[in-house]
């Protein structure tokens, strides 16, 4: 991309991925703003859903705002369609009459679906199987069609079950800690030989800089995992060694929204991103 320009909106810039984001690009150089709807040191209160945005022209952004997690959205499918897909919409609609050069966009692996195993690749037919999932289809398609009407750039970057400090206290391994060090009895879905491609955030982040660097044009689709997975097992044994103490563990029926296997195939990242995932999981973080 031609631009020296690096000024960068970040939505979600007070969430978990967002927070590193905006760390990582300002000790790069970059000129970042923030919206979150906590509003912060260097953040902007904003609801993308209803406020209105910047006035300022921001040559790129990081469009990370989202509801996540695909077990709640099965119980909450409007919210999650008013916030993962109005929102960008609106997003995309200011991004075309301000200016906006390139969008890089916070999609998830989820949307591969069941996949028996097998390394996705970005070429790969989709079978979402939550809400959650469906919304961010929805949102790479809104931006496939304003990347071709509209000229903008528009990057998908599909993340593979983000991990690392600041994560979300919902998440496996943060949830699977907090439990065991408070003695409570850990819930699991299944047996715990489910898999997960666990990739961490500092990678993730590694991967939106070289997407708003990348030379390409119009629309594209990463992959943004390890390529190795772990059992959610794993996880738990991970998390005692955090915590310092064994867990209680009950196993319980599967839920409707988890898929067995994620698992990412990255080697379309790497020929033209030139990334690749540093940090193996459960290794210690850098």
């Amino acid at each position: 991309m031609e631009s020296n320009d690096r000024r960068v909106l970040i939505t979600g810039a007070a969430g978990f991925i967002g927070a590193h984001v905006a760390r990582h690009l300002s000790a790069q150089g970059w000129e970042v703003s923030g919206l979150d709807l906590r509003a912060g040191e260097g953040i902007i209160g904003c609801d993308l859903r209803s406020d209105d945005l910047p006035e300022e022209t921001f040559p790129h952004v990081v469009h990370l705002a989202a509801l996540g997690g695909v077990r709640p959205s099965m119980d909450r499918p409007l919210d999650y369609i008013e916030t993962n897909v109005s929102a960008t919409l609106r997003l995309l609609e200011h991004a075309v009459k301000k200016g906006t050069r390139r969008v890089v966009f916070a999609s998830s692996s989820s949307v591969y679906g069941p996949t028996e195993g097998r390394p996705s690749r970005e070429d790969d037919v989709l079978n979402p199987c939550s809400p959650y999932a469906l919304t961010k289809i929805q949102g790479e398609e809104w931006g496939r069609l304003f990347a071709e009407k509209h000229g903008i750039d528009f990057i998908a970057l599909r993340l593979f079950a983000v991990w690392g400090e600041g994560q979300r206290p919902d998440l496996a391994l943060e949830s699977f800690r907090r439990k065991i060090a408070a003695g409570e009895t850990v819930q699991i879905h299944g047996d715990g030989r489910q898999r997960r491609d666990f990739t961490h955030v500092s990678d993730v982040v590694r991967a939106i800089e070289a997407a708003l660097a990348w030379q390409g044009r119009g629309f594209e689709v990463f992959n943004v995992g390890t390529g190795v997975n772990h059992s959610v097992n794993d996880v738990l044994r991970k998390a005692e060694r955090l915590a310092g103490k064994r867990a209680e563990v009950a196993y319980g029926p599967e839920h409707a929204a988890d898929v067995p296997v994620t698992l990412a195939d990255v080697a379309k990242a790497k020929d033209l991103l030139g990334w690749e995932a540093r940090v193996s999981f459960p290794d210690s973080a850098p």
